[in-house]
């Protein structure tokens, strides 16, 4: 079955609680009589016991091994009860150097009128979210956080449980692109002074802020640079993923100046880091990266922002040019230069952030926030056009025993494998999502359910035969259990679907683990 949450399992332990509690005090006295109901009191009140030693468990797994830090505290006193390991990795403060303090008494939280402030607010609105958070680790590095406090009865008692999750690569990447767009508008501020040539490039500007694809700012840029250079020729290289050689992705002109793919040393702007001008080419080392060579002399500017080349941008000279007007148009294309690579920046740098928000670390699959806005979506369009759909909820079988038997960094070396096979295993339509531990769930559009499960069934066998080797040694062999449901007749909501799936999943563990289950309703069919 799925794992809970930290706040479903706190409410579970609630409620646990609360019968227990019920039970004992109905608890029949033993007598004659009652025998019989007496027993039957005492079977639940151990049951309901068992249960709670169970969610109590669950919950301290939990506790100790997640991501992200938390705290709890006594929610009259504001004194810290217990601190998870990674919050004591996070701050670098030892467990006793949190036990029993208060908030403010420890030093990220050292501005304590403000900490005061926001603990009686807590107590008053039983919930507190602060979206970023600086704080300062023991040895004095900055740490961003995301901050949520909730209150929360346990026995009887309010208890406030801290949830920090650490932010500060995202903030890092949001505070260079904030960075960026300061630097691109005090360049449009320089901008204004020209008025034609200016307007034109404010336009372009405008258009490459709002461009979501880089094919749609080549785009742009192309139809900008037509307008600024009328009868010249020109283009527009950008860096290989690789940064082994360039790429032409626009040109405007009557025909194409750059080849359509160069190297870097075929470029002199490129070898130099800096502006190439050629006004004779009779007299001038050229660059070897042009279709046709250039007869009247040309430019080439490097782009570069922080150190990262993105790309190159280059333009012939008219027939008739002054030096005067070389100058201008020199700058204008330095001025251009400089909107263009820090527009192409800005989209890098939101393409990074959408990753970080999508993507699980470990894998490299997309997670589960992708899933939860990625599911109903998919849903409607399979419905919209009366087309089947499977999803197919999978779990690592004895993942607790590697990581005991081998350690973390041996179940992480696992589930990377995992999510590996996975993914080359599955249509480009497919989507491949890391649920959350070793549970991973699998969406198969225009899929019937035996489709589904045959395809499921060769995964699982390429699994089974996968060999997974930490450092000298085999982690064994690694088996799967898996849940496949069919929409519309298992579910027309993703929470519908996922519970079907993950029901087939659960069959699948009770029927001995390594097997493909299939949600049918009133059965659960097996393979495997």
């Amino acid at each position: 079955m799925g794992n809970k949450t930290k706040s479903e399992l706190v409410a579970e332990n609630s409620s646990l609680r609360a019968r227990l509690a019920k039970l004992e005090s109905q608890s029949p006295k033993r007598s004659l009589g009652k025998g019989t109901q007496f027993t039957k009191a005492m079977a639940e009140r151990k049951r309901a016991q068992q249960a709670l030693k169970d969610s109590e468990v669950r919950y301290r797994r939990l506790f100790e091994t997640a991501k992200d830090g938390i705290l709890l505290l006594n929610a009259d006193t504001g004194q810290i009860t217990d601190v998870n390991p990674f919050l004591v990795e996070l701050l670098g403060y030892t467990r006793t150097e949190f036990l029993g303090k208060k908030l403010w008494e420890i030093g990220p939280f050292k501005d304590i009128a403000a900490s005061q402030i926001a603990f009686r607010e807590l107590q008053k609105k039983q919930y507190i979210r602060y979206d970023e958070l600086p704080l300062e680790t023991k040895n004095g590095r900055r740490s961003d956080v995301e901050f949520v406090s909730n209150v929360y009865q346990v026995n009887g008692h309010k208890v406030i449980q801290c949830n920090i999750r650490d932010i500060t690569e995202r903030v890092k990447a949001k505070d260079t692109i904030r960075k960026a767009n300061q630097d691109l508008s005090l360049m449009v501020t320089e901008l204004q002074k020209h008025e034609r040539e200016m307007r034109l490039v404010n336009r372009m500007i405008d258009l490459l802020q709002t461009c979501k694809t880089v094919d749609e700012a080549h785009r742009v840029i192309a139809l900008a640079a037509e307008e600024l250079f009328p009868g010249q020729r020109g283009g527009l290289a950008t860096m290989h993923a690789s940064g082994q050689y360039l790429e032409t992705v626009a040109w405007w002109g009557s025909e194409p100046l750059l080849e359509s793919v160069f190297s870097l040393e075929d470029c002199w702007a490129m070898r130099r880091g800096q502006l190439h001008w050629v006004e004779n080419p009779g007299t001038s080392v050229m660059c070897r990266h042009f279709v046709r060579q250039p007869e009247t002399g040309y430019l080439c500017l490097p782009l570069v922002v922080q150190g990262e080349t993105m790309g190159l941008f280059c333009l012939d000279a008219p027939a008739e040019n002054s030096a005067e007007q070389s100058s201008s148009r020199n700058q204008l294309v330095v001025t251009i230069g400089e909107g263009i690579k820090v527009s192409l920046s800005n989209l890098k740098l939101r393409d990074i952030l959408r990753e970080q928000a999508t993507r699980d670390p470990l894998t490299g699959l997309f997670n589960r926030r992708y899933l939860h806005d990625t599911l109903p979506r998919e849903l409607n369009r399979a419905l919209r056009h009366n087309a089947p759909m499977c999803l197919a909820m999978l779990d690592l079988d004895h993942f607790k025993h590697i990581n005991d038997t081998f350690g973390h960094e041996a179940g992480d070396l696992l589930l990377r494998e995992l999510g590996r096979a996975l993914r080359d295993n599955v249509r480009k339509s497919d989507i491949v999502c890391r649920y959350g531990g070793e549970e991973f769930v699998l969406v198969l559009p225009d899929s019937r359910l035996e489709d589904g499960r045959k395809h499921l069934e060769k995964i699982r066998t390429q699994v089974k035969e996968l060999p997974v080797r930490y450092g000298e040694q085999l982690l064994g062999t690694v088996t799967v259990s898996i849940g496949v449901a069919q929409s519309p007749e298992h579910g027309l909501t993703a929470d519908d679907l996922l519970r079907a799936a993950d029901e087939a999943m659960y069959a699948a563990k009770q029927a001995g683990r390594d097997c493909v289950v299939a949600y049918n309703n009133d059965r659960l069919s097996e393979t495997g």
